[in-house]
């Protein structure tokens, strides 16, 4: 298993509910604002592979999959954009949130994330100065109205939720908890992998673009 930190909780909780622990590698989370590094810190874990099988607990992630070629391994992964889209159960899940109102996901292990946007926005008020930073930071929000909080299950929801408070009374947005959970993780460690939910790419495979779902 290759993984992203910030599934560390939902990762353990579902390998602990699927009985499914495999060898598992962990990739920086704050990767995730640089695709083309994301893809690069992929591809060298892909050196270090000694399996016949790769599960990756990624989603396309701005297309950081793009390019890389499988080496001697089965690599199968969620066909998903990100790992919010993960937690939700799918892309279209999220998609429709967002249809109804403009969300700005997070969980706990977002929150701990090297590179999330309250470090944004703490960075932008050292640097530029409390009123200038917080102009930045409205325009970089400016098409979302919500804060979501998703309540996996997988850790403690009441400082999770203390801390989000406060993200989002700093940035100007509405809190808002809703259930998500770790089904498509577990269907990852279990299988099927049905075309519709899951990519599987052969040995010495170049990746393609994917069409989340």
């Amino acid at each position: 298993m290759i993984a992203c930190e910030t599934l560390r909780d939902e990762y353990a909780d579902a390998a602990d509910r699927s009985g499914r622990h495999y060898d598992t590698y962990w990739v920086e989370s704050g990767l995730h604002n640089f695709p083309e590094k994301l893809g690069q810190a992929l591809s060298q874990e892909f050196d270090k592979v000694d399996a016949d099988r790769v599960l990756l607990c990624f989603g396309t992630c701005g297309n950081a999959v793009v390019g890389l070629e499988t080496r001697d391994f089965e690599l199968i992964m969620p066909r998903v954009d990100d790992c919010i889209s993960l937690l939700l159960g799918g892309t279209a899940r999220r998609l429709k949130i967002n249809e109804a109102h403009a969300s700005y996901f997070l969980t706990a292990g977002w929150l701990r994330g090297e590179r999330n946007i309250y470090v944004e926005y703490e960075y932008a008020v050292q640097k530029y100065g409390e009123k200038r930073g917080k102009r930045i930071m409205e325009t970089v929000l400016a098409n979302y109205t919500d804060l979501v909080l998703l309540d996996t299950g997988s850790y403690d929801i009441a400082p999770a939720r203390t801390e989000s408070a406060m993200i989002a009374e700093k940035l100007g947005l509405e809190l808002k908890t809703m259930p998500a959970g770790v089904g498509y993780i577990c269907e990852l460690l279990t299988g099927p992998y049905p075309p519709e939910r899951f990519c599987v790419f052969p040995p010495k495979t170049k990746i393609g673009t994917i069409e989340p779902v």
